[in-house]
């Protein structure tokens, strides 16, 4: 099936060529060794110069559409960036073979005028919780490495297939996805993009696909997010990341974590992306993007508990992204928000859904022999669900329906901002030495996303700074439940705000 483990990469297509290693100073997008650059053949097919560093889906859908640039070259352009990149760990599975099948298709699709979308031939990663046909689904772990494929693809995927869009691979992610930072001992630890010399962690618990869109190996990738899996690898690799309300999407065909709050969620380098992709994901035609006449919304600030122990340059880059919102004039408020009090109340006293459910769901295997070939430390949290009393599962439940009415009431149409992650993306070494280290530092990156799982909030966590050591810095734009669709146009044009 053209499958190929991310460890042990199929030979390279012979239409690989031009990579460059060193930035040319000349092109503003050119950034160094991500810059993947496919140049003129004497095939017949038009194959002109692409560069996909930080280069939107939207954008290669318009030189498709020009003629100037092939499906075929574009899928070949990201597995010789892939290659390039040499992360073995950023992909479990890559499907070479049958995406320049795919691509190839879709280019006599283009010629005979009959596309399936207009973003037909463009390249997508998936998290490997995604039921893809041909592939094991092994939610990053040695218990499933060598599953039997599934007959029939996830309903996400199976709606961008019909719209022609070609999966490139599945990517790793924290095991079962169940972390807030990336890392994982069996298939390795995804480096963010951004590190120096000490490598840093990617945020999770959807490392790969968040790195493979940072270092621009796809434009596009799906990840999942049961307590901040999609905006905290956004946030720590510099890119925009979309977590959907519950049931946006459906998500028949994912490997679960927790029922109540797992979501599907998307990485892109723009909300105009995001935008398309999510019509395209719910098996939709993408329609145009409202602009102009609609308000600004109103922007709450939250005064407690996300605010609570920042890093200085998280507070620092936060003050200036609102600076930016306001001079684009927003009306920013600045007020406790007590929903937030209510829920680490409700936490405190009776624990997490997460916990719960992710111990019931793994509850054979954590009984079994194979419980040793697990994560020790995904093994030990889920472990911690023993004290769970079925009184706390239906207080916390009770809870949440009553907090998500709340919020509806207290926002209306409002916008929650605050910052992503409350600290900045932390070393891999650091992290994998000290195990009260990782505990802590995994509860403070996941504080602030969790709030919204919990509340039923969709999120778009969009890049706005950067520390002095160069790590990306997010905000979080939460809306209440169900409220995706408005969330997306507004951060659509919250964006241009934040650009410098």
């Amino acid at each position: 099936m053209g499958v190929a483990h991310g460890r042990h990469l199929q030979k390279c297509s012979a239409l690989h060529r031009g990579l460059s290693d060193r930035p040319d100073p000349a092109d503003p997008f050119s950034h160094g060794h991500h810059a993947v650059r496919v140049t003129p053949s004497t095939c017949s097919e038009p194959e002109l110069i692409t560069d996909l560093t930080a280069v939107t889906a939207t954008a290669l859908a318009a030189r498709l559409a020009a003629g100037d640039l092939t499906s075929e070259a574009l899928v070949t352009a990201c597995f010789a960036a892939i290659k390039a990149q040499g992360d073995d760990a950023i992909f479990i599975i890559l499907t070479e073979e049958t995406a320049l099948a795919a691509a190839r298709e879709s280019d006599a699709r283009r010629k005979a005028g009959q596309l399936l979308s207009h973003w037909d031939g463009i390249p997508v990663a998936w998290k490997d919780l995604v039921d893809i046909p041909g592939t094991p689904t092994t939610a990053a772990s040695a218990v499933y490495e060598h599953a039997t494929p599934p007959a029939r693809g996830a309903v996400i995927y199976e709606n961008c297939t019909k719209a022609g869009l070609i999966c490139i691979g599945k990517t790793n992610l924290s095991e079962f996805a169940y972390s807030g930072l990336g890392l994982n001992p069996h298939f390795g630890n995804p480096v963010n993009p951004h590190s120096g010399d000490d490598p840093l962690a990617p945020g999770g618990s959807s490392a790969g696909s968040a790195v493979a869109v940072a270092a621009s190996l796809v434009p596009l990738a799906i990840g999942t997010d049961t307590a901040g899996s999609v905006r905290v690898p956004a946030s720590f690799c510099g890119i925009t990341g979309f977590k959907s309300s519950q049931r946006h999407y459906d998500r028949t065909g994912i490997f679960p974590l927790s029922e109540s709050l797992d979501s599907v969620g998307s990485f892109a380098h723009s909300v105009e992306d995001i935008v398309t992709f999510d019509a395209i994901l719910r098996g939709q035609t993408p329609q145009e993007i409202p602009t102009g006449s609609t308000k600004k919304p109103d922007l709450v600030v939250p005064t407690n508990v996300v605010m609570d122990g920042l890093e200085p340059e998280v507070a620092a880059c936060f003050s200036h992204a609102l600076e930016k919102l306001e001079n684009a004039g927003y009306a920013i408020t600045r007020r406790a928000f007590p929903i937030f009090d209510d829920v680490v109340a409700l936490f405190a006293k009776h624990g997490t859904l997460t916990v719960a459910e992710a111990a019931t769901l793994h509850k054979d295997l954590l009984a079994g022999p194979d419980a040793d070939k697990m994560d020790q430390r995904v093994r030990e949290r889920i472990g911690t669900a023993t004290q769970f009393s079925a009184q706390d599962y239906i207080q916390l439940q009770w809870a949440r329906a009553r907090l998500e009415r709340a919020v509806a009431a207290d926002l209306g149409q409002d916008i929650l901002v605050f910052p992503t992650v409350a600290i900045t993306a932390p070393s891999i070494a650091a992290l994998e030495a000290d195990n009260d280290y990782f505990i802590q530092t995994n509860l403070l990156a996941l504080r602030n996303t969790m709030l919204g799982n919990y509340l039923g909030m969709p999120g778009v966590s969009i890049p706005a700074g950067h520390a002095k050591n160069g790590t990306p810095i997010g905000v979080l734009f939460s809306m209440a439940n169900s409220d995706d669709l408005k969330l997306l146009n507004h951060c659509h044009t919250i964006e241009r705000s934040l650009v410098d």
